[in-house]
C-alpha cells in the first residue's frame, strides 16, 4: 500500500513526467490543507481497497498553471477544476473560486475497469466532484469544505472533444455510477 507521504508527493510532482517545468510548485498553507484532505479522504482509501495508483494530473500552483496554459491548455479548465486549490493568480485572485483540491489518477491493474473505482468512491467516500471519462481513462476527483457529491459522466465527440453527459448528485450519484 502507498503511504500518505508517497501519495502527497505524487500530487505535487506529477508534472515532472509530462512537462519540462523548472519553476516552483510549492502549495500555500491553505492549499496544503486541502491536498492533505484529498490524500486522506480519497487516495489512501482507494489504494487500501484497490492497490497502487498513479496521479496523472495533480496540484498546479500559479507558476505551473501559467506554464500549462501557455504550452498545452487543451482539456484544462483552471477556473473550474480545483487543481489549483487555493492558489492566487497574478492579479491576486483565486485561480479557482471553488477552492478544495483535485487530481486525476489511474489505478494499476484497473486500467480498463476504472468504473469500479468510480463506483467505490460514490458509494464509500466523501467527495466534491468526480468526472468519469471512461473505463480506460483516469478519474478526476476533488474534495472541498462543502462536498457536492457531484458525479459527471463525460462524453467524447467524433472529433475528440469532451463534453458533459449525464450527471447526478448525492445518492443519485451512486445509482448513476452503477450504470457504467
Amino acid at each position: 500500500m502507498q503511504s500518505f507521504d508517497e501519495l502527497y508527493a505524487q500530487l505535487l510532482n506529477w508534472h515532472r513526467a509530462k512537462h519540462q517545468f523548472a519553476g516552483d510548485n510549492t502549495p500555500s498553507l491553505a492549499s496544503e490543507q486541502f491536498l492533505a484532505q484529498l490524500t486522506k479522504q480519497i487516495l489512501l482509501p482507494v489504494t487500501e481497497h484497490f492497490g497502487t495508483l498513479t496521479v496523472t494530473y495533480g496540484f498546479t500552483g500559479s507558476a505551473l498553471s501559467r506554464y500549462i496554459q501557455r504550452l498545452s491548455p487543451a482539456g484544462t479548465a483552471p477556473g473550474l477544476d480545483q487543481h489549483a486549490c487555493c492558489e492566487l493568480n497574478s492579479r491576486n485572485s483565486l485561480i479557482c473560486e471553488r477552492q478544495g483540491a483535485a487530481c486525476d489518477f489511474i489505478v494499476q491493474g484497473y486500467e480498463q475497469r476504472m468504473h469500479l473505482i468510480a463506483q467505490f468512491i460514490c458509494q464509500q467516500l466523501s467527495f466534491d466532484k468526480l468526472y468519469f471519462y471512461g473505463r480506460d481513462r483516469p478519474i478526476h476527483i476533488s474534495v472541498s469544505d462543502e462536498p457536492l457529491r457531484h458525479f459527471q459522466v463525460m462524453q467524447q465527440s467524433a472529433n475528440d472533444r469532451r463534453y458533459p453527459g449525464k450527471k447526478a448528485f448525492g445518492d443519485s450519484a451512486i445509482a448513476l455510477a452503477k450504470e457504467l
